[in-house]
């Protein structure tokens, strides 16, 4: 618990700084995109990193991170996980999310950026040596929430219809399954096709929102989009169930 509680006060000092920023800059790209009231903006962004931020250092002590410092492959996380929160703050102010009215490109380059630190913190791990169960979490449910705001903003942004949502909604579902199936809590093993699925899942979220892609045409990739990730599941699905109905016909031989 000794690491947990060296590297505590180092979170705590990253949170302190970005969730303040984070607010700033969400009512900022409101501002330019024409909003009535960017506060609104700000406001949601504080909440959300707030909460973000004590869900953070509660989880550093729980699953007891085993290194002293969190190291640039958990600070990039961490910063994702604020320009997440300003992605999510300008759901208060929709107006602004239209892609030719409304911030247009600026939203694609904030979105392109979240989207790179994703690359940068897995790598700054292996290089540093410094992977844990902490940051390997941590990046996965930076991805989910990921997933969940760029679903929200393509459907505020008019792009696609409200039942887009359910793509970031299907992480969810599959862990509140898991509270019900056993058999969906086994670890998955690792899998090159998942990896990549994720991949494209992000980046096609960000094509939707470009100016230059017509609602139409974004409805068709999003629902493509939707279709795949939701057969990966099924595949995930299939596989812990028939591992699990294995394992309990070796239990019984």
């Amino acid at each position: 618990m000794r690491s947990a509680t060296e590297v505590r006060p180092q979170a705590l000092a990253l949170v302190v700084l970005l969730v303040p920023l984070a607010g700033l800059g969400a009512a900022g790209l409101a501002h330019v995109g024409g909003a009535a009231q960017p506060l609104h903006a700000a406001l949601l962004t504080w909440g959300l990193a707030t909460a973000g931020g004590l869900i953070i250092l509660q989880a550093l002590e729980r699953m007891n991170y085993p290194h002293s410092r969190l190291g640039v492959c958990n600070i990039m996380t961490l910063l994702r996980a604020a320009a997440i929160t300003m992605l999510a703050g300008l759901l208060a102010t929709p107006e602004v999310l239209h892609p030719e009215t409304g911030l247009g490109w600026a939203l694609v380059v904030l979105a392109v950026i979240t989207l790179m630190l994703d690359g940068v913190d897995g790598w700054a791990a292996r290089r540093s040596g410094l992977r844990s169960e902490f940051g390997a979490r941590f990046d996965m449910e930076a991805d989910v929430g990921f997933a969940i705001v760029m679903a929200a903003l393509a459907w505020q942004s008019g792009q696609v219809g409200i039942w887009f949502l359910a793509l970031g909604l299907l992480r969810p579902a599959f862990l509140l399954a898991a509270l019900l199936l056993p058999a969906l809590r086994h670890p998955l093993p690792d899998a090159y096709w998942r990896k990549s699925i994720a991949a494209v899942q992000m980046g096609v979220q960000v094509a939707i929102l470009t100016p230059i892609i017509a609602p139409t045409v974004a409805q068709l990739l999003g629902a493509s989009l939707l279709l795949g990730v939701a057969l990966g599941f099924a595949v995930d699905i299939r596989w812990l169930l028939t591992r699990a109905q294995r394992d309990a016909c070796a239990a019984q031989a």
